[in-house]
């Protein structure tokens, strides 16, 4: 009797791992984590790969180039009238590719929400409080083709005229163009619930430069 019950019981082992196999034809693993699946993280499981195509910088006199001179101070201009002045954008176009290029991808990805930090290059210049900011509607990222550009706040003027109180106040002793490492880190999501982020860093100055 023992010895048939064991018989018994390796027969069942042999039908669950068949089974297993079967099953892994068709869903790609058995007991696993498939590209979408919930419950996970990063791009292997979004199914989809987030690069970044461009990225530029727009103030107020328009798009920049990508290229990250931040005007720090509104001038006066010859004309008597204001310079024209305000907050800096990150301007960002996206692009989705599909982690399996034979299969044809329907995710895609939401941006969530984004912090921009500024990391000093030189530790007696002023420190600029982090940026965080929620998505705008329809911030999306789309396999096999690009969206965007999406705007993104980087350098807002109240960071801008804190920077020039420290500076005028002496505590900051330096010289400009201050010197910034910035890092914008992109949290996305799918639409399963599965998480990702895209860093961007550029290397920005910030002085008085006069756009009149």
């Amino acid at each position: 009797m023992i010895k048939g019950g064991k018989m018994k019981k390796g027969k069942k082992i042999i039908l669950l791992t068949l089974f297993c196999v079967m099953s892994a034809v068709f869903f790609w693993s058995c007991g696993g984590s498939n590209p979408g699946a919930p419950g996970t993280s990063g791009s292997s499981d979004t199914g989809i790969v987030a690069t970044v195509v461009s990225v530029t910088r727009s103030d107020p006199n328009g798009d920049q180039g990508d290229q990250w001179q931040v005007d720090l101070a509104q001038d006066l201009c010859p004309s008597g009238d204001p310079e024209v002045w305000g907050d800096d954008l990150a301007l960002i176009v996206f692009h989705g590719e599909s982690l399996n290029p034979n299969v044809i991808s329907t995710n895609q990805l939401f941006v969530t929400n984004y912090t921009v930090t500024f990391f000093k290059t030189d530790p007696s210049i002023p420190t600029i409080a982090q940026i965080s900011g929620a998505s705008q509607a329809g911030m999306t990222i789309l396999p096999g083709q690009d969206t965007g550009p999406f705007s993104f706040l980087v350098v807002d003027f109240g960071r801008k005229l804190k920077l020039q109180n420290d500076l005028s106040s002496g505590i900051n002793n330096v010289s400009t163009p201050l010197l910034y490492n910035m890092v914008i880190q992109i949290n996305v999501t799918d639409k399963y619930g599965n998480n990702d982020k895209i860093i961007i860093e550029r290397l920005i100055e910030i002085a008085d430069y006069n756009n009149c």
